[in-house]
């Protein structure tokens, strides 16, 4: 059983080099280029989070999209569970903005002032980029290879916190009692997008939830 499990997680390690690859690829281009959030979601986090994990499924591992969590079966309950953990996560944003401010204050990002509610749009693009990389591929790779979900959960959240380190450092530049909670919410929404990922089998929940919490950060952290 050592053995299999031995053999189950070193056949990861393609796995774990792209992301690797995703993280550093996606730091430089935080670091160097300062564009607009439509070109960061719609453009060059597709091209670095999406195109590689497509590469490597169709290419090396030979596999259908539906691996990625990309299926229309179980479509209506997994919106029922999105949308029901979506308004669960826009709470905890709220909770978290009258901890921070000790009441509930509206204090929309720059970039919510920008777009406006085209935000929604960056903001399912942004889930499906993320959801896709983390969720799809890496937390049900990770699940496959060592049939550990919380072993699954924990790795491929830590891996989703880290990617967040990039715009922590070139843009939002958080700190404190902020950062703490930015660090904390992240880690429970890939905690639970891992969770509603393995029971449905889609992206949808996940991606769901995402987008309800990106407005509450946009509007209120």
């Amino acid at each position: 059983m050592m053995k299999a499990a031995r053999k189950g997680l070193s056949s990861l390690d393609p796995v774990y080099r792209l992301w690797a690859w995703v993280l550093l690829v996606w730091s430089l281009y935080r670091y160097f280029l300062k564009l607009p959030e439509w070109a960061d979601e719609f453009i060059f986090k597709p091209l670095v989070f999406v195109a590689p994990v497509l590469w490597f499924v169709w290419k090396k591992e030979k596999r259908s999209l539906e691996s990625l969590g990309i299926t229309s079966k179980r479509l209506f309950t997994s919106l029922y569970i999105g949308l029901g953990f979506g308004l669960v996560f826009a709470l905890e944003g709220l909770a978290a903005n009258a901890i921070k401010y000790g009441g509930l204050r509206v204090n929309p990002i720059a970039a919510f002032g920008q777009y406006g509610f085209l935000l929604i749009l960056l903001s399912l693009a942004t889930a499906f980029s993320e959801e896709l990389l983390s969720r799809g591929f890496i937390f049900n790779r990770i699940h496959e290879k060592t049939k550990n979900l919380p072993y699954a959960s924990f790795i491929s959240t830590i891996l989703f916190v880290l990617l967040h380190v990039p715009i922590l450092v070139t843009t939002l530049k958080l700190q404190g009692v902020t950062l703490i909670l930015f660090f904390a919410t992240d880690f429970i929404l890939g905690m639970a997008n891992s969770l509603l990922f393995y029971n449905t089998g889609s992206l949808v929940a996940p991606i769901l939830v995402h987008i309800f919490w990106n407005m509450t950060v946009a509007l209120y952290l």
